[in-house]
């Protein structure tokens, strides 16, 4: 028996060294296998990784870039489209409010509408007492005289003009027995002159006023 165990002694030792020379070989590819993929990941994927981030913020900045230039072409379509209505604005403008007082162009259109009734006389003339206001204006005194109902017509056609005006007074009185009314009344016809014309006449108008 004791030959028998004696003999077994060496087998076992064997056995142990196969089985952690097997485990060694495992242990090297393991690592070889590991390495082998580190490197894999770094030289390879990594990179590609790297280029794919580049792509990606370079397609996103085109991507905003035609963002903005589509939304400016839409801008620059949309304000090509109201220009001719800015226009007809601008004009309407000019013609309520025009830069100068342009007295004539108001009588002739004062005109226009008391030719309407014809059974209605009328008698413009400029107002004596000067317009103090802060809004550039020119006063006119008009009379009408006719019967009530086309005097109140041609009253209602001056004030229908396309100029920014406004009666200031009206007075309304009988003239005979025939039912013919007299309407008195007080016109400002405004304006508005260039900054740089305002502040001239502003100057002239304080120096006058310094000299009397």
């Amino acid at each position: 028996m004791a030959e028998t165990n004696a003999t077994r002694k060496p087998s076992t030792n064997a056995g142990l060294r196969r089985r952690w020379a097997v485990d060694r070989r495992q242990l090297l590819i393991l690592l070889v296998a590991a390495v082998m993929l580190a490197s894999f990941g770094l030289f390879v994927l990594w990179p590609k990784h790297e280029e794919l981030t580049r792509l990606g913020m370079a397609v996103g900045n085109e991507r905003c870039l035609l963002t903005q230039r589509v939304s400016a072409s839409h801008e620059g379509v949309l304000v090509s489209a109201r220009i001719p209505s800015l226009r007809k604005a601008r004009d309407s403008i000019e013609r309520r409010l025009p830069g100068e007082p342009n007295v004539a162009e108001f009588l002739r259109m004062l005109d226009v509408c008391v030719a309407r009734t014809p059974t209605v006389t009328q008698e413009v003339a400029r107002s004596a007492v000067p317009y103090t206001g802060g809004t550039p204006a020119i006063g006119l005194c008009l009379m009408l005289k006719g019967p009530f109902l086309d005097v109140y017509r041609a009253v209602a056609g001056i004030e229908g003009i396309e100029r920014l005006s406004r009666f200031r007074r009206l007075r309304v009185s009988q003239a005979d027995a025939g039912g013919n009314v007299v309407a008195e009344a007080e016109i400002l016809i405004y304006y508005l002159p260039d900054q740089s014309e305002a502040t001239n006449q502003t100057l002239a108008q304080t120096q006058g006023e310094t000299r009397t």
